[in-house]
């Protein structure tokens, strides 16, 4: 055949006209011979049949005919994919083997969930989670990424570098109780749905420095954004306390990473599930009667079920106030009009949930009566300075959150006209004032935890914050609001050098807003002392310029700490320090 074939072509390539060239026919000659080559080995490949597992890999890869030669063959010489031709020696299983893997595995699963005894002692093979992480990959063909669930060595591993900094990103649920569900469900304790476990591993990778986990980022955001969608068309009422938790975590997690817009899409999506399933009503006091709308407030929302302990109660008196701090914290930073709006005489947005205590608290004691009306309740006392000050972290924090949110809101309505609202101007400052002296001392602490350390240091600082935002627009017009916002940021440089900051490596990305506006009342007094022609330079409370100085060299200190792992903070770093070059030019 290939002998016909080349004598075939000598004698069309003859036939032509004589002015083509000897060496013109030498080339066409190779180039025949060349294609009939081409044709033997096609033929050849056609019909050969190669076992499973025997192709090389780019061919499997691309799904080619592999002719199986070694050490190279023929179709990565012929595509110049010489370097890439490698022959796997492991055995690959079939999509259907791997399918019935998994679902012997799947039965196995529920026939032990069916027969769970709670009392029972079960022994395990302690070394049996390494191996399966070490074999994982060649029983199934696939990276531990790629797999539908991490191997559970690997899901622990990133759990454990996940819950540490848990409260820091707005984590409510208690720790012990998601442990012992997500390694050892139970009947009554199913593990958590899938979309809250790919949100915590998310994390994992996330505050990982080692290599093979922080490369997989893009990966887990990829699964919990499927999952979260999926989650909230198809979630069981059980389940909907995680998906909450899950859309917080997300929430923080695009804040963490400086993404803004996305980072408020979860906020929302968190604030509309958690006053859609009444979380703002938990243990609120009964009401008999419709309200004035005619809406009758029922004990449990449709969307949760009732809580099964007392335990599960505290967990959603955590969820609603962990919304709410989300909520106020991150509307004055992106200017937006918060979507908790409390409004006294309606008694469907009327905030009744009591203050968060502790979770251990919940299961050691019953709780206290609960009188509703909190928020109002809260600003009542500290106008009448009968405010106690003995909180939770987490209450304090909702309360600090709550004023600073106040303050923000009414400062812009009062604006324009602030001598028409002088009185209640003046309430508000009083409340904002008598609330930081009821705050812990940071000097008196004895060896804090960084958990305790992380919550003093974002409580004190967003405090202060909210002082400046109420005083910021009437700087130039009012010699109080001048002394309240050079104090407050003074403060906040003062709380983070006392306290021992170098402990901590990750803090609320919230922080890096309120460390913006710290530098901002601060080169506005640098400004003003250089310029000597505002009203602030005339002030008595204005400190001297060395002052101002080392406060905001002690800021960008504290800045640059937690900059090295948080996006958002290195982001505003950057703009500190352009408006600090741009205020040592002027």
């Amino acid at each position: 055949m290939s002998v016909r074939i080349r004598v075939a072509s000598v004698h069309a390539l003859l036939d032509r006209k004589s002015e083509v060239t000897s060496s013109k026919l030498q080339s066409e000659l190779e180039l025949s011979a060349t294609q009939t080559m081409s044709f033997d080995s096609s033929s050849y490949e056609s019909s050969s049949h190669l076992g499973r597992g025997k192709a090389c890999t780019p061919c499997r890869r691309r799904k080619m005919k592999c002719d199986g030669n070694k050490p190279k063959c023929n179709q990565c010489l012929r595509f110049n994919r010489v370097e890439e031709c490698e022959f796997s020696e492991v055995s690959v299983p079939s999509t259907a083997r791997v399918l019935e893997q998994h679902i012997a595995r799947l039965q196995s699963r529920i026939q032990e969930l069916e027969q769970d005894d709670p009392n029972a002692i079960r022994l395990h093979d302690p070394h049996a989670a390494y191996r399966q992480t070490e074999t994982a990959t060649s029983r199934s063909g696939q990276e531990w990424w790629d797999m539908p669930e991490p191997p559970p060595q690997v899901a622990r591993d990133l759990v454990n570098r996940f819950l540490p900094f848990s409260s820091t990103f707005g984590f409510f649920l208690d720790k012990s109780r998601f442990l012992t569900s997500l390694f050892s469900p139970t009947v009554s304790r199913p593990r958590p749905p899938i979309v809250l476990r790919n949100v915590v591993y998310l994390w994992g990778v996330q505050l990982s420095s080692e290599r093979q986990y922080s490369s997989k980022v893009q990966v887990f955001l990829n699964r919990s954004l499927r999952s979260i969608h999926v989650a909230l068309s198809a979630a069981q009422q059980q389940d909907t306390l995680y998906v909450l938790q899950a859309e917080i975590l997300l929430a923080y997690f695009f804040f963490h990473n400086g993404r803004l817009a996305e980072g408020k899409f979860h906020s929302n999506a968190a604030v509309s599930l958690a006053t859609m399933c009444n979380l703002h009503k938990v243990a609120a006091p009964r009401r008999t009667s419709t309200s004035s709308s005619g809406d009758i407030l029922s004990e449990f929302s449709t969307f949760l079920p009732p809580p099964r302990d007392a335990m599960e109660e505290g967990e959603r008196i955590h969820a609603w106030w962990t919304t709410f701090v989300l909520d106020k914290s991150w509307v004055v930073a992106l200017g937006s009009p918060s979507i908790i709006v409390e409004d006294q005489e309606s008694s469907t947005t009327r905030i009744d949930t009591p203050w968060p205590m502790s979770l251990e608290y919940y299961g050691q004691r019953p709780m206290s009566p609960n009188q509703g009306r909190t928020i109002r309740k809260f600003l009542d006392s500290l106008l009448t300075g009968s405010d106690s000050g003995d909180s939770s972290r987490l209450a304090t924090l909702a309360k600090a959150a709550a004023l600073y949110e106040r303050a923000d809101r009414f400062a812009t309505l009062w604006e324009k006209d602030i001598m028409a609202h002088q009185e209640d101007f003046v309430q508000l400052d009083t409340c904002i004032e008598r609330f930081k002296q009821s705050l812990p001392v940071p000097e008196r602490l004895q060896s804090p935890s960084v958990e305790l350390l992380h919550g003093l240091l974002v409580v004190h600082t967003l405090s202060q914050c909210a002082s400046i935002q109420l005083h910021v627009r009437f700087v130039m017009q009012s010699s109080t609001s001048r002394s309240r916002c050079l104090a407050a940021a003074n403060s906040i440089v003062r709380t983070a050098q006392v306290l021992p900051v170098q402990q901590m490596r990750l803090i609320s990305p919230i922080m890096a807003v309120f460390f913006t506006s710290c530098s901002d009342v601060l080169l506005g007094g640098l400004k003003s002392l250089r310029s000597m022609r505002t009203a602030w330079a005339s002030s008595s409370a204005m400190p001297g310029d060395n002052t101002l100085e080392a406060a905001l060299g002690h800021l960008v200190a504290i800045t640059e700490h937690f900059a090295a792992s948080s996006p958002i903070m290195n982001g505003q770093l950057v703009k500190i320090r352009q408006a600090h070059a741009s205020s040592t030019a002027a």
